[in-house]
This record gives structure tokens, C-alpha cells and sequence, in this order.
């Protein structure tokens, strides 16, 4: 009666152990630098349940800006794995827990700021202050208290416009990206026209 016990008990170990090793397909994680190469800017009418894009008229009141800082991650190492040469995927013989990829920004985003040029005058003003982005907590806050906080790799942003009443009326957008090092990226909307 032990020996059956014993064998059943070594069956399932031997099982577990076997199922565990040849079920996880856990590959080697690598390390990439995330370098920052451009960005991207799209208005939003933020007025119904989802943003749509502005085509060419939106309202003051339910205006975004989406703006993406895109990037080009560069493989900068290998991470060899432990027993990879005896056939086992994960050193944890019974955990399909994979390691991740780890990725490194040498030049991170340091701030952005918002500009407007009025068709009308030509004229280039600042209205960083009159945008906010929902925190990781759900509320609406400044940008510059947004970029205080922000986690290395947020480098996607949904703006609001919350502070209308001085933009005018035909206007294009421009989003500029500070970088650590001082370097810069900027891209700008089509002409916006908003409803009187």
C-alpha cells in the first residue's frame, strides 16, 4: 500500500514538474532603449461617449488633443536564462512566470508645451495652461503638475481643453516635446475651425 502511495505521489510530482518545464514557453528577455524620434498630434471632439477625430469644425467646450511622442526602441542586450541548455523554459521549475522585457529611456520626455497660431493675426501664443489630462487617479490636472508625477514610459497623452473662452475661433495647434537633453520634437494640426 506505501509503494502504490509512493508511486502515485511521485507520478504527480513527476507530472507537475514535466507539464510545468514544457508548458511555459518563456523566452530570453532582452533590454531595449526607447529613443524618441518624432510626435504626433490629432484633435479630438470629445462631446459624445468616444473622441472622434476633428475633420474641420469642433466646439470650443468639447475639444482634446491627442499627442503621442512615437520612438524607436533599440535592442540593447540579451539576457541568457538559467538551464536554457538542459531543456527547461523557466528556472522556476513550477511557475510559468516569464521574465519581461526591460526598457530604458537615455533621453527622457521632460515637459510639453501647447501652442496655438490665430489664423487671423499669425500670431504663436502659449495655452499649455489652458489644457489638463486625467491623472492615473482619474482626476483633471495641470499639465505641469502631470509631468511632475509622470512615469517614465507614459509617453501617449489625451489633453483637454477646459480653459476656452480667449482661443479664437480659427486657429492651428502645435505640441512641442522637451526632451532631458534639450532636444526638441514638434508637429502641428490642420487649420481648426471652431462653431461661434
Amino acid at each position: 500500500m506505501k509503494n502504490k502511495v509512493l508511486i502515485i505521489l511521485s507520478a504527480m510530482f513527476l507530472s507537475q514538474m514535466f507539464f510545468s518545464c514544457w508548458g511555459c514557453d518563456c523566452s530570453a528577455p532582452s533590454t531595449f532603449e526607447n529613443n524618441y524620434t518624432d510626435v504626433s498630434i490629432i484633435p479630438y471632439d470629445t462631446s459624445g461617449f468616444n473622441p472622434e477625430i476633428v475633420v474641420n469644425k469642433a466646439y470650443k467646450n468639447a475639444f482634446g488633443l491627442g499627442i503621442s511622442v512615437i520612438f524607436e526602441p533599440i535592442k540593447i542586450s540579451y539576457n541568457l536564462k538559467i538551464f536554457s541548455d538542459l531543456g527547461f523554459t523557466s528556472a522556476m521549475a513550477f511557475s510559468c512566470d516569464c521574465e519581461t522585457d526591460k526598457y530604458i529611456y537615455p533621453d527622457p520626455i521632460d515637459y510639453m508645451n501647447i501652442y496655438i497660431i490665430d489664423t487671423q493675426t499669425e500670431q504663436k501664443i502659449d495655452i499649455t495652461d489652458k489644457f489638463k489630462i486625467y491623472f492615473y487617479s482619474n482626476e483633471l490636472i495641470s499639465l505641469n503638475e502631470f509631468f511632475e508625477q509622470r512615469e517614465n514610459w507614459h509617453d501617449g497623452f489625451q489633453i483637454e481643453l477646459v480653459e476656452f473662452e480667449s482661443i479664437p475661433n480659427s486657429v492651428i495647434f502645435i505640441a512641442e516635446i522637451f526632451l532631458e537633453s534639450g532636444k526638441t520634437f514638434s508637429n502641428q494640426t490642420e487649420i481648426i475651425n471652431f462653431y461661434e
